[in-house]
């Protein structure tokens, strides 16, 4: 049947400005006024189709080479040459572009031939119009797929090199909960390298003790299809015990279903020790302050209180509990403080002084307001996270009077 040509309106690849991308056809015949009469139908029905025409097997490599072709159509007869023997040298130039062979030579044996050399795919002319709009399909979805695992692939790499290249260990499992990759960081964490683990699951590196609770985290995971994030014991493959902060998360597909399940984690073994021993350290430092016959508080560099005792409450009579001072503004709290003192500007502007100098002070007397005598002693001191300051208050009164 002839007629007309119907415009195409098959799957499109559009650019991310939403025009569609073009289709950049390369027509190679032997035969001049056939490449015209095909690129006339071919750009008629896709208007995203872009033919180039080439008589020249050589001229057409050539243009392979300069041009981002996206779809090779060619006849089978060429003279000095056949369309296998040029798919042949596309294919050793490096191009992986769908190759549609479109010829009048016809036999089952070609065909047979054609498929197995690795054409995309096989057309055979016929008589009429109707074989244009065959052609245009054929080539838009050989494009389309050839672009979409081009897509594919681009994205499987950029994962690759993203979990390769994580500072955070990353196991991949598939919907089974098989390993199926291990990436450098993970080998380093837990002492396994990757072909150790790979087909496995996770038994090896999770303590007997755990493998139940473990297990119920796998289950709960695979029916949320959701994100789990868990601090966990783990052991390494010579025996250490290790703590490890993980983020298990699952993928799933169009339809729902699990495809992979990724879980990336890091060791923070030393980090929750050094939490342990900030925690010790701070109980012996807040039991030592409680204890002290002197008032005492400290600064970090911004002036913000980071502990206040007990005596420090009692020589000023001030009202609540010292453990919510934490975070208060010295410099606000100082001035609030300043009226108990017989010369409350003077205390005020002492203490600017002291902390421009940031030099020791040692039992400085100071009067109240109420008549007592107080001494105070200054230390700058250094801090993890930067300089801070030592204040230390002693009732002189009441000291005299104990004489």
């Amino acid at each position: 049947m002839t007629g007309s040509p119907h415009r195409l309106t098959g799957s499109l690849h559009r650019s991310r400005d939403g025009r569609e991308s073009p289709v950049r056809v390369l027509h190679v015949d032997d035969d001049p006024s056939f490449l015209d009469l095909v690129a006339t139908y071919l750009e008629r029905l896709d208007d995203a189709f872009d033919v180039r025409s080439e008589t020249d097997v050589d001229a057409a490599l050539g243009a392979l080479e300069t041009e981002p072709i996206d779809c090779v159509v060619s006849d089978y007869e060429m003279p000095g040459t056949n369309g296998l023997e040029f798919l042949d040298r596309v294919r050793e130039s490096g191009s992986e572009v769908p190759f549609v062979l479109f010829t009048g030579k016809g036999s089952e044996e070609i065909a047979s031939e054609a498929i197995s050399a690795g054409v995309t795919d096989y057309i055979q002319k016929q008589p009429g119009t109707d074989q244009y709009t065959v052609l245009a399909n054929r080539i838009r979805n050989a494009v389309d797929q050839h672009r979409s695992r081009a897509a594919l692939a681009a994205s499987q790499e950029r994962l690759s090199l993203f979990i390769e290249q994580s500072p955070l260990g990353t196991i991949e499992y598939d919907d089974t909960f098989r390993i199926v990759r291990v990436n450098p960081a993970a080998e380093e964490i837990l002492g396994y390298s990757a072909s150790e683990l790979v087909d496995g699951t996770w038994l090896p590196f999770v303590p007997e003790d755990m493998h139940r609770h473990v297990a119920e985290l796998e289950r709960h995971l695979m029916s949320d299809k959701g994100g789990y994030r868990s601090v966990n014991a783990n052991v390494r493959r010579d025996g250490q015990r290790i703590r490890c902060a993980w983020h298990n998360q699952v993928v799933t597909d169009g339809d729902d279903e699990v495809i992979r399940v990724f879980s990336q984690f890091e060791d923070i073994t030393e980090e929750e020790e050094r939490k342990r021993e900030i925690e010790r350290t701070n109980a012996v430092l807040s039991t030592v302050l409680d204890t002290l016959p002197v008032g005492m508080l400290v600064e970090d560099a911004d002036r913000r209180v980071i502990r206040a005792n007990e005596r420090l409450y009692d020589i000023f009579c001030l009202p609540g509990d010292p453990e919510d001072a934490r975070g208060l503004d010295c410099k606000r709290f100082a001035a609030e403080m300043s009226d108990l003192f017989a010369d409350p500007d003077g205390f005020v502007d002492r203490i600017e002084a002291i902390l421009a100098e940031r030099s020791p002070v040692e039992d400085e007397p100071l009067d109240l307001a109420d008549g007592r005598t107080l001494l105070r002693t200054y230390r700058p001191i250094d801090l993890p996270d930067g300089r801070g300051h030592l204040w230390a208050y002693r009732d002189a009164t009441t000291e005299t009077a104990d004489r």
